[in-house]
């Protein structure tokens, strides 16, 4: 486990896990490089040197809490992870998070893309989930209860015959009809978007195949509050439902998705 967090440059990383036979993650991956034998020579020198400033490298080679960090992190059993773009109060504008656990223990990743950096910290492999959440940049949930509709309707931005929506399976909360829900989405929609974010687990078997879940936890952020949107499965068409956000709440939808993938 790494006693103190580890900063890199993102290129450093990068090859760092292509040194050990290991592939970039997608919050990681970037234009691929390549290197002539004396380019690469030059490069292993140099983060050789970043190595041994920073006390990850001596004569027995590289330091082993670095090597398990990078096995998990090119090669996690399970991972949480997403893209993040906006304003944000306490985070950059533009990053990724990675929170990665595999035979190496258990890591949370953080790539703030402007400054072409990562940061890197020890997780108890029990406590990913909430790692990758406590992540996610803060925002106050959205107000009002769950908002639902059709996907035809939400396309259509028109109420449909209540035969044909499917919405039985989630229904508009009390006093709230079909064409108020429309109409609710299309002001979120159309409010200034303040920031937004896409959430995905994935899970690898012991067959060694990954597996991720089938569409990703998409929210955004409007000066009302950030809202969760999903399509979930309806009586005949798929549902769109806008549900105020709350860190309990992703972290449910992400547990939820984990669990149809083992």
């Amino acid at each position: 486990m790494l006693t103190t967090p580890l900063k890199f440059t993102t290129p450093t990383l990068l090859h760092l896990i292509r040194r050990r036979g290991g592939e970039p993650h997608q919050t990681l991956a970037g234009t691929p490089t390549w290197y002539d034998e004396e380019a690469q020579r030059t490069v292993d020198q140099q983060v050789n040197a970043v190595l041994t400033e920073q006390g990850l490298m001596g004569p027995r080679g590289m330091d082993r809490d670095l090597l398990a960090a990078l096995e998990s992190i090119s090669r996690p059993q399970v991972e949480y992870y997403g893209w993040f773009e906006g304003r944000f109060a306490d985070a950059p504008p533009n990053f990724t998070v990675l929170a990665a656990g595999g035979s190496g223990g258990a890591f949370v990743l953080a790539r703030f893309i402007e400054d072409d950096g990562v940061l890197i910290t020890s997780e108890r492999p029990e406590n990913l989930l909430r790692g990758f959440v406590n992540q996610i940049p803060p925002g106050r949930p959205g107000g009002g209860q769950a908002l639902v509709v059709s996907k035809g309707e939400f396309l259509s931005g028109r109420p449909s015959g209540a035969d044909d929506t499917g919405a039985g399976v989630l229904r508009p909360a009390p006093g709230q009809d079909q064409a108020s829900s429309i109409n609710e989405i299309k002001r979120i929609l159309q409010a200034e978007r303040i920031s937004a974010g896409s959430l995905y687990v994935a899970v690898r078997g012991q067959s060694g195949v990954r597996r991720r879940c089938e569409r990703p936890l998409n929210f955004i952020d409007t000066a009302e509050g950030r809202w969760l949107m999903e399509e979930v499965p309806g009586r005949g068409e798929p549902l769109v439902v806008f549900t105020p956000a709350t860190p309990q709440l992703l972290a449910e939808r992400l547990r939820n998705a984990q669990s149809t993938l083992n």
